[in-house]
């Protein structure tokens, strides 16, 4: 199985509480993670108010992104259940909603994350 890259919004508190979630369960190591903001995100023109995941040179962009991440987290895939049960349109509400939202309900802020794990993270 090939690494996946975790596009994330640094100076957000909540990407930053849920790449620290994805630390936690992802036991097999199979994440790294670097910032929108990150000369690399840039080269690869990533947008940058979503999270993206890539993965065998493929993007998956908001909530395809967020399954994507769930599925591959052994303690995390009871959460599959609602991408289940609930359409792609009502799932793509959903995301944009707390995106457009995110800073505001949960505020920003510049956090440690790549101290704590720096080899799981690229610039």
């Amino acid at each position: 199985m090939n690494q996946a890259v975790v596009f994330y919004d640094s100076e957000c508190f909540m990407c930053s509480t849920f790449v620290k979630r994805i630390i936690r369960y992802d036991v097999n190591q199979h994440f790294q993670f670097a910032s929108l903001s990150s000369n690399y995100a840039k080269e690869l023109q990533l947008p940058s108010e979503t999270v993206v995941v890539v993965v065998n040179k493929r993007r998956l962009t908001e909530q395809h992104a967020v399954r994507y991440i769930v599925k591959l987290l052994p303690k995390a895939k009871w959460t599959l259940f609602f991408f289940w049960i609930t359409p792609n349109r009502m799932q793509n509400w959903i995301y944009t909603l707390v995106a457009k939202n995110r800073k505001r309900i949960f505020g920003s802020t510049q956090c440690g994350l790549a101290q704590e794990h720096k080899n799981r993270f690229i610039s």
